[in-house]
């Protein structure tokens, strides 16, 4: 195929094939009326593959974008990070991001759960959540003058946990150091020993009975007369002195009257009548 060069440019040179086109190609020392066999066209890019790519192009510019927005904003201050247990005697525990951000809140108790109800910590960081959170424990009186606030921070880096730690206690120290003792690590739940006595009273002693009062045998004479009523060898069974009676052989009784066995022995002073002394 033969070209009739039309014109030509430092860089290009515009021909006329046998098929009446105009082409493009690149300008080999060229003169215009120049006729040659072979040319170097320069084809411009076609218009459907363009087309195809061009949406291509701007998914992934928009997918870049997304990407950057993620990993640059979204996720170091919407993903839990670590958290922060704030022990006084209500028990909350605050999610964190990366970046402080507060993502939750929790009461670990009802003190707790009674203290942050109410609360919104949308949009505030730790050093705020905390430092407001004490200060409602000492308006609602949960927390005085001399007592201890606990901070436990835990986080798989250990790096930020550490930093962490010691940036809420400055924080809180800065404020409430004064006033209240921050504690790091958990707050024992304990209570204290307390010694206690139990009085212990004795048992009392076994009763003893009182010694029943001896009985006299009734063989035993006891000397006495008038008690002869318990005697059995010298008293009379029937209390008198009257004739049969056992007891009136020994009988020498100041009550005697008559018909005295004993009467022999002239010991009798009351004998009156019938007596043989």
């Amino acid at each position: 195929m033969k070209y009739l060069v039309m014109e030509t440019h430092p860089a290009y040179a515009v021909v006329l094939d046998n098929e009446g086109r105009f082409l493009k190609a690149a300008n080999l020392h060229y003169q215009v009326g120049d006729t040659v066999e072979r040319i170097v066209e320069l084809r411009p890019p076609r218009e459907k593959t363009a087309s195809l790519w061009k949406p291509l192009v701007g998914l992934t510019g928009l997918a870049a974008c997304l990407c950057l927005v993620f990993f640059g904003y979204y996720q170091p201050n919407f993903t839990p990070y670590g958290a922060l247990r704030m022990q006084i005697n209500p028990d909350v525990e605050l999610t964190l991001s990366r970046t402080d951000r507060v993502l939750e809140l929790e009461g670990f108790n009802t003190d707790g759960q009674a203290l942050i109800s109410g609360y919104s910590f949308d949009g505030k960081d730790r050093k705020e959540v905390t430092e407001e959170l004490v200060q409602r424990a000492i308006d609602r009186g949960y927390l005085s003058d001399g007592e201890t606030v606990a901070i436990t921070i835990s986080s798989a880096d250990g790096e930020w946990q550490a930093r962490e730690t010691q940036d809420a206690q400055e924080d809180l120290e800065a404020r409430y150091g004064d006033a209240i003792v921050i504690q790091i690590g958990p707050l024992s739940q304990e209570p204290p020993q307390t010694e206690v006595v139990i009085p212990v009273t004795p048992s009392p002693p076994d009763p003893v009975a009182d010694p029943s009062p001896a009985i006299p045998s009734d063989e035993e004479d006891d000397g006495d007369w008038r008690k002869d009523w318990d005697d059995g060898w010298d008293d009379d069974p029937i209390g008198s002195d009257y004739p049969g009676d056992s007891d009136d052989w020994d009988d020498d009784d100041g009550d005697d009257r008559y018909d005295d066995d004993d009467d022999w022995a002239g010991d009798d002073h009351e004998d009156s009548r019938d007596d043989d002394d």
